[in-house]
């Protein structure tokens, strides 16, 4: 083509080429790299000046003052400084290590030789950077190894157990400073008075050990145990040796009472809704004569069941004057759940209160679409769902009921509180035309979807959260790095991984990471003192959950005081950049590197603005010189 364009005037054809030639490069993405020769920069001397290093402070610079390589020399505590403190005296809050070796990448040293005792306690930990530094940290460590400490470090649970499980119960544990032998860790629970003991093995450096604890459920409810540590002489503190925590035992199925005054073209469909859930246990009754009831099951009759042997009561079609109960209200305030749906006659004082819309006796018949305005398990606004064939008129509406849906601005679908217990009512007939898929509509089942979820939700099982937030500790200073766990449980509240969640703190989106199934990890250094009201949320298989909320405190710091050395920090950060781990002593045999002359790759990437403005200016003058010429 750029032959063909230029036959006449072939010396203009090189401002086409080159402009085709910069086209491919860009749309390629050619990297162009040129070996430049360069002196690498001296070693860079890091030495660490925070409080806990005022014993041993002054004699490290005597003993780096006589270095004679070529080398920079810094000194670091919560910041960076290239003088010396005033008086030789360390006058650090913080120890920053973190942030000290990041300030000195920047720098390009040949090698980075650090001086400190390895008590690092201010921002992100030192091995969270070690992917991205490409040059050897020579570590030095101070201070003597004497510290003697056991400590719980961490306690895995979880927060929901069912009848008959075994449940296990991870505890992590990290001792320093003992010359071998064994430690005892003890499970106490608290209201049975039972008690499980283990052994661990006891260390000299900085080590940790995973202990299992096995516990069986044998009762409902809650109950308390506690971990604790048996201690040992000459510890550093006893402080961190005990953890206290819940286990909440449900139940494996819900128990479910549907009762109909008479049956209808809902109560097979309901019925079978509920069979298909595996954790539901339900009794159908229907009444026969004022004190007879069917089975409807077995067909046989039975004698009149104690509601508190139930955690939902599910009402189909009933005149609420009626019920054989009489004492419905009081069973709500103990926790049980109630679901009214179809018709609904004869209300009495205590049910007006009790349910979130009050209807007369007459329903409307057509072809009633339902509008969703609150999502509620299946039911999403938006979409469309199977008509009433029936709805009941409604008279009034709660002050405090959620509506899920409406027809033509009438609520049909809503739910309450009253006292301890939930009550939700589907004021529509002929739900069981929901059990058919229609054409256009969603494929799901929809009546066995929302049948299963309205009974998990309003039974007492369905009070309890299912996204918990955790923090081993409560109280933090200013510069430590603040550590949250959360636990994520499906429907029948069995723990489940998938979930994308954060928390909001100081106006920044935190992520957690899942590192096991249902258990997430999230960091993040605590930077200012207060107290901080914490709380996770995000999306679990497309459903929004809110955790429980967590205060967090963070104090100022006081000043620092020495903790013995941190051999184990030094000799990682070491080993896993190149390096390698010395004592103090080390440090006159040590031969520091020479700067020498070496060459390094200087990319040139043509993908810029530049690029792009010479490739249109080329086409311009091409153009604007073939218009002059009559070419075009």
């Amino acid at each position: 083509m750029t032959v063909f364009l230029y036959l006449k005037n072939l010396t203009q054809a090189p401002l086409r080429i080159a402009s085709f030639v910069i086209l491919y490069l860009l749309i390629t993405g050619f990297v162009l790299s040129i070996p430049i020769k360069e002196k690498s920069s001296p070693p860079a001397l890091l030495i660490d000046y925070s409080a806990s290093m005022t014993r041993y402070f002054p004699a490290v610079v005597q003993e780096t003052d006589k270095i004679v390589s070529p080398h920079s020399r810094f000194f670091f505590s919560e910041s960076l400084i290239e003088t010396a403190p005033e008086g030789n005296l360390p006058s650090g809050a913080f120890t920053d290590i973190t942030g000290a070796i990041k300030e000195i990448s920047k720098m390009h040293p040949l090698a980075i030789l650090l001086i400190s005792d390895g008590n690092h306690n201010y921002g992100s930990p030192p091995f969270s950077i070690i992917e991205n530094v490409d040059i050897p940290i020579y570590c030095f460590g101070v201070g003597t190894e004497t510290r003697r400490d056991a400590a719980i470090m961490d306690v895995n649970y979880p927060e929901y157990a069912f009848m008959g499980d075994s449940v296990k119960i991870e505890v992590i544990i990290q001792s320093q400073g003992f010359e071998g032998g064994e430690g005892n860790i003890h499970l106490l629970s608290i209201q049975k008075k039972r008690e499980q003991k283990k052994s661990f093995l006891l260390s000299n450096v900085k080590a940790k050990n995973k202990v299992d604890f096995w516990i069986h459920t044998s009762q409902l409810g809650e109950e308390k145990f506690l971990v604790r540590l048996k201690p040992q002489p000459g510890e550093e503190t006893y402080e961190n040796n005990e953890f206290e925590f819940s286990l909440k035992t449900l139940k494996e199925r819900l128990k479910v009472l549907y009762y109909t005054e008479h049956l209808s073209f809902n109560t097979k469909f309901v019925l079978r809704a509920l069979e298909q859930d595996d954790h539901i246990e339900f009794l159908a009754l229907s009444q026969i004569d004022k004190e007879r009831y069917n089975n409807l099951t077995t067909q046989q009759h039975v004698a009149l069941p104690e509601l508190s042997r139930f955690d939902v009561l599910l009402l189909d079609n009933v005149a609420l004057q009626k019920l054989p109960w009489r004492d419905v209200d009081e069973y709500l305030k103990q926790g049980l759940g109630i679901a009214c749906i179809g018709t609904i006659e004869s209300y009495t004082n205590s049910w007006r209160e009790i349910l979130p819309i009050t209807t007369t006796g007459l329903p409307l018949k057509g072809k009633h679409r339902i509008t969703i305005v609150e999502p509620f398990s299946c039911l999403a606004p938006g979409d469309e769902y199977p008509p009433f064939t029936y709805i009941n008129r409604v008279m009034s509406i709660k002050e405090d009921a959620v509506i899920i849906a409406e027809v033509e601005n009438m609520p049909v679908i809503a739910y309450s509180n009253y006292e301890q217990g939930i009550i939700f009512q589907i004021s529509g007939v002929d739900i069981g035309t929901w059990q058919f898929i229609q054409h256009g509509l969603t494929q799901r089942n929809l009546l066995s979807c929302l049948m299963s979820d309205i009974v998990r939700f309003i039974s007492p099982e369905g009070k309890h959260r299912r996204l918990i937030l955790k923090s081993m500790r409560n109280d933090y200073t200013i510069g430590e790095t603040i550590e949250l766990t959360a636990q994520s449980y499906d429907r029948t509240f069995r723990r489940t991984g998938g979930g994308d969640f954060f928390i909001q703190f100081n106006g920044e989106r935190i992520p957690f990471f899942e590192v096991s199934k249902g258990i997430y990890k999230a960091s993040f250094v605590a930077e200012r003192s207060g107290v901080f009201r914490l709380e996770a949320s995000g999306k679990l298989d497309e459903e929004t959950l809110r955790s429980n909320e967590l205060d967090i405190k963070v104090s100022s710091r006081p000043v620092e005081i020495e903790q013995g050395l941190n051999r184990e920090i030094l000799q990682t950060l070491s080993s896993e950049t190149g390096g390698e781990y010395y004592s103090i002593d080390e440090l006159d045999a040590f031969e520091i590197p020479v700067p020498q002359e070496r060459k390094t790759l200087r990319k040139l990437n043509l993908d810029s603005p530049i690029s792009y403005i010479v490739l249109l200016c080329l086409l311009v003058i091409d153009w604007f010189l073939r218009r002059r010429q009559g070419i075009i």
